[in-house]
């Protein structure tokens, strides 16, 4: 018995002890993930990965609740999403698992969907600990900190070699406010819809929110940090443009704790100068939370709820076509001099293609004509919208020994006020409409022996407060900038700057202010042979110090002013033509200008003399709202493109693009989302097209 006896004892004595080894205690932990530059959603898996005791170790471990924690997919410790409101997802993640009381746990979050995303799926380093202990454990909230460098409206980022804490916020805590933190993606159709253009940054473009003043009921001096009339800016979250966090911005607004518990409503905004551009899509109405207790982040959204489809690249080729008549009836392009045409683009890499892929931007002339083309083979996603510019390449040493001096800049800069050009990419045979360069016409040509003195007057309150550079009328000079340096040329004004672009006018135009009333009159005299189109800025200053208006980017008209000088009835040239007074313009937005009236005229005669191989009906109704039907025919089989336009020649919308056979066809044009106004549609095919015009009114 004795020998029996001993063993139970030992035993008996074995499971006391191992017992009281294993002690459990409650680990909660709470992560945010929207302090990561991609659109983590609440599908995503998410673990707990890691191992217990020293540091180093790699082994699975099987937790006390038979959880396994592991350096890889072995580990089982999943976060759940906290759904919000009607079961939306939200930025927050938690899980809750059981370790004795001798484990020393160290852990890391991990994100299958940021791996997947070609981020890097792990916290960045070092490893935090659970030290072994006594009594639950709860490590309150904690930010993912990606491996991804990640800006915020306070300053912070994490970063692989920068560690900031296991507790750290994307914004400042504040005792006597709550932070709301707001994101949203610019990735879907309705963004650039609103002219979101990811290849620019404050100031030219903001990404912000705007929403309704709140207000308590018995205290109008409490109020919210939104309101409809001004912007609270967001920043990008990424300024690597391959990764997902360069088109999401995000930021905080701080609400006095007092108003916890109030509906604030608001919307993301696109700001381009004075234009704003306000989500819509599939948002209706205005988007509305409550304010909470305490700091809190706002899942991330689309702007305009619009979800980016997914597109895949096809193959396509696009046929540019430009005529160069006018150039070279004033003799400043001739093919037999060397002279050479290109287009490049963000197809092609702009420039570099000349020297890296020609064939992608060289255009060949059509013989016995002064049409130029270039078919450009492209694979692209459907719909992709693709900037551009036709470039004249003037072979220097025939040019100089032609006219004596060096050539100016070739690029255009009298299309359009000086901004790109533009297409959007539909694959397939995709042939362009035929433009002309820098779109001078026949008609637009000032013939040699001409001359026309263009009158000028300016008002210059406006630049008396700019609070950068003040405008001194007892020391400033009053002049131009001229922004198309061919034209510039061809008034013998041969001076450019390093990239190209005519200087300012100083010793060719000052305007004066002779009575004291703030606005300055001068002239410029023009001489042909040249072109009717005068392209400029107001400027004023020293050569030392000047300061210029403010005009758009290079996608929308309004870089630069400019104005068209008419012929009169009988064809001949007015010996004075002057222009309309302006204010000097300095809040960045579309500077005044004028479309080409040559282009107008040559689309109201299409609209008037039908050719036989198709036909174009007027709309109905019209005017309309907000839909219309269009009816068109073609005798014959062709690639034809159906396009709608505003009256600053934007296209606003495509119809139809691809190949139809002969028929007669009738589609529907919805307008819901355009503002009213005369909208010009065209139908197009490879050898004629005809214009009508059409009236939205809301």
């Amino acid at each position: 018995m004795k020998h029996f006896v001993v063993p139970m004892c030992i035993l008996l004595g074995c499971a006391f002890f191992a017992a009281e080894a294993q002690a459990q205690r409650t680990v909660t932990m709470r992560l945010n993930m929207a302090s990561v530059p991609d659109t983590v959603n609440g599908m995503g898996l998410i673990e707990v990965r890691g191992a217990g005791g020293s540091e180093g170790a790699t082994a699975p471990d099987t937790l006390v609740d038979g959880n396994i924690i592991g350096w890889d997919a072995a580990s089982t410790l999943e976060l759940v999403n906290e759904k919000g409101p009607d079961g939306q997802d939200s930025d927050y993640w938690n899980v809750s698992f059981m370790i004795s009381d001798m484990t020393r746990l160290q852990h890391k979050f991990y994100s299958q969907q940021l791996e997947d995303a070609g981020l890097n799926g792990w916290e960045g380093d070092p490893n935090p600990f659970i030290e072994a202990g006594e009594g639950d454990v709860d490590l309150g909230l904690h930010f993912f900190q990606g491996q991804a460098m990640w800006h915020g409206m306070s300053g912070r980022r994490g970063s692989e070699d920068e560690n900031l804490g296991y507790n750290w916020m994307p914004w400042d805590a504040k005792t006597d406010s709550v932070a709301v933190w707001y994101r949203v993606a610019m990735f879907g159709l309705n963004s650039s819809d609103n002219k979101y253009d990811p290849a620019m940054s404050a100031p030219d473009q903001i990404v912000g929110v705007r929403g309704g003043d709140i207000k308590l009921a018995d205290d109008e001096t409490v109020a919210g940090p939104l309101g409809w009339g001004a912007t609270l800016m967001l920043d990008r979250e990424s300024m690597d443009e391959t990764n997902a966090g360069y088109n999401i911005y995000s930021g905080v607004a701080y609400y006095p704790a007092a108003l916890a518990g109030m509906d604030q409503e608001y919307k993301f905004v696109v700001e381009h100068g004075e234009m704003t551009g306000w989500e819509e899509g599939n948002l209706t109405g205005n988007r509305k939370f409550t304010v909470p207790s305490a700091d809190t982040t706002l899942h991330w959204v689309y702007f305009g709820d619009t979800v980016p489809s997914p597109n895949l690249p096809v193959e396509g080729q696009v046929v540019f076509g430009v005529d160069l008549s006018a150039f070279e009836t004033i003799g400043l392009f001739d093919q037999a001099r060397g002279d050479t045409l290109w287009v490049f683009g963000d197809f092609n890499g702009w420039q570099d293609c000349r020297t890296q892929t020609p064939d992608d931007c060289y255009m060949f002339k059509e013989p016995g004509g002064t049409i130029f083309q270039a078919p450009v083979a492209l694979e692209r996603p459907v719909g992709i919208k693709q900037g551009y510019k036709y470039f004249l390449d003037f072979n220097d040493a025939t040019f100089m020994e032609a006219f004596g001096t060096e050539p100016p800049s070739g690029w255009e800069e009298g299309h359009r006020t000086g901004v790109n050009r533009e297409f959007e990419f539909m694959g397939g045979q995709q042939r362009l409409e035929l433009a002309y360069f820098n779109d001078v016409t026949p008609k637009n040509i000032l013939p040699a022996g001409t001359s026309v003195e263009i009158m000028l007057s300016v008002d210059m309150k406006e630049a008396l407060d700019y609070e950068a550079q003040p405008f001194v009328p007892a020391t400033d000079t009053v002049s131009i900038h001229l922004g198309d340096p061919i034209w510039a040329y061809t008034q013998g004004i041969e001076a450019v700057d390093e990239g190209g672009h005519s200087l300012p006018l100083w010793d060719h135009v000052m305007l004066m202010d002779s009575d004291g009333d703030g606005v300055y009159t001068g002239s410029v005299m023009i001489k042909g042979p040249s072109y009717n189109i005068l392209t400029y800025r107001y400027m004023f200053g020293t050569r030392s110090m000047s300061v210029q208006e403010v005009g758009t980017e290079t996608r929308e008209p309004g870089r630069n002013r400019a104005h068209f000088i008419p012929a009169n009835a009988d064809g001949s040239w007015p010996a004075k033509y002057e222009l309309p007074m302006h204010s000097f313009k300095l809040t960045p937005g579309p500077l005044p200008h004028e479309l080409n009236p040559a282009l107008l005229v040559t689309s109201i005669e299409q609209s008037t003399e039908l050719p036989e191989e198709i036909w174009l009906g007027t709309n109905y109704p019209n005017p309309f709202n907000p839909t219309t039907v269009i009816e068109f025919g073609l005798t014959r089989q062709a690639n034809a493109q159906l396009h709608v336009y505003d009256l600053l020649g934007r296209r606003v919308a495509t119809l139809i693009d691809g190949q139809l056979q002969a028929a007669n066809y009738s589609v529907t044009f919805d307008a819901s989302q355009l503002a009213s106004g005369v909208y010009i549609y065209r139908l197009q095919t490879p050898d004629y097209s005809v214009t009508k015009r059409m009236m939205l009114v809301k």
